[in-house]
């Protein structure tokens, strides 16, 4: 959940930045852009604050979803870890590592430990680790075994524990539970089909498996509930006070985490893995019926949380084979969409629309 009020309209207010796939990093009023560099952008005009070059050789082919800490940005590219200050863009430090990252970098609410899901080069089958390390540094705290996808990360740091979804060696679906301070294993449960990764949450760790919504005891890996949501895979979660909102093939459905009552559904097709929840609003990245549209195009759409009224939605047309490319991320005042209609990162909410 995000503690941010979502605007009122989805009118596009700048476009910016250079980025393709890679979500933005919100860091307050700074909207920070990845593709072969860094770009700071002012949240409210796009305009450019610094920018850094990641360079061009091998070592920044493979880039993943920056974090930050400490007024510093974290990011993982194939063979090192960086931290670059968020002020003016200098990096702070380098750390050398085997493989490339295939997952988000998670920071532990003490802003003390990241991790981030590298694989290793070996021979024959690749190793895929999470890799843990200190954020002041980037020095490597502790390294576990797991296999994951991109589904399943980033993994979930909660009191002072790690939760993670996977596979075994032998590729059975599992959810771990680490100590985040030695990486040891304190729990472990199997899993049908993982869809999501685990959320944590006051009332339980939980995770999307094929069509459920399973919510785990935190310190010991007991089963709490299993709520039966869809038919179909389920695309995407998030938590706020409570309920659950899921984005499946079926649509976007809000339903109690104590009893598994839906609140309300609206029918739709998803158009990427994750959806944003503000204070009154929840923002996915959908298709559907409901709008007022010739053509059922890809929409960025806000959503009432309380009964699921449709409040605006911002359509992906006018261009060959419309996608979204990435899920959309809010700020207060603000959400952030990136599809292939613009190149990099655009603006919307109720401030005037920039001129052409």
């Amino acid at each position: 959940m995000s503690d941010v009020t979502v605007p009122d309209r989805g009118t596009p207010v700048w476009n910016s930045g250079g980025a393709t796939t890679i979500s933005p990093l919100i860091a307050g009023e700074t909207v920070v852009s990845v593709d072969d560099g860094l770009t700071a952008l002012d949240a409210e005009t796009g305009n450019q604050k610094w920018q850094t070059d990641l360079d061009s050789d091998p070592s920044s082919a493979s880039l993943t979803q920056p974090s930050v800490a400490d007024g510093n940005i974290l990011l993982g590219s194939k063979g090192q870890l960086r931290s670059f200050d968020l002020e003016d863009g200098s990096e702070q430090w380098v750390r050398k590592i085997d493989g490339a990252p295939i997952g988000p970098i998670t920071v532990g609410p003490d802003n003390q430990i990241g991790i981030v899901p590298f694989e290793r080069p070996e021979k024959g089958d690749s190793v895929i680790e999470l890799v843990a390390f200190a954020v002041s540094s980037g020095e490597t705290e502790w390294t576990a075994p797991l296999l994951v996808s991109v589904r399943t990360t980033p993994p979930a740091i909660f009191d002072s524990r790690v939760y993670t979804g996977g596979y075994t060696r032998d590729e059975t679906p599992i959810i771990r539970c680490l100590d985040a301070d030695s990486g040891e294993l304190v729990w472990e449960r199997e899993l049908d089909d993982p869809a999501t990764q685990p959320v944590a949450t006051e009332d339980g760790i939980i995770v999307g498996d094929g069509g459920s919504l399973i919510v785990y005891d935190p310190a010991e890996g007991e089963r709490l509930a299993s709520i039966d949501v869809t038919d179909r895979e389920i695309r995407a979660i998030a938590i706020a006070d409570g309920m659950a909102f899921v984005l499946s093939y079926d649509g976007l459905i809000a339903l109690s985490i104590s009893d598994g009552s839906e609140h309300w559904s609206v029918k739709g097709d998803p158009q990427a893995d994750g959806l944003a929840v503000g204070r009154n609003t929840v923002v996915a990245p959908i298709s559907s019926d409901a709008f007022d549209l010739d053509t059922s195009w890809p929409c960025i759409a806000a959503f009432d949380r309380s009964d699921g009224t449709t409040r605006w939605y911002y359509t992906i047309d006018d261009t060959f084979d419309p996608a979204i490319s990435a899920p959309p991320v809010i700020a207060d005042g603000a959400v952030f969409a990136m599809s292939n209609k613009r190149s990099g990162i655009t603006a919307l909410g109720d401030l005037p629309p920039e001129e052409d």
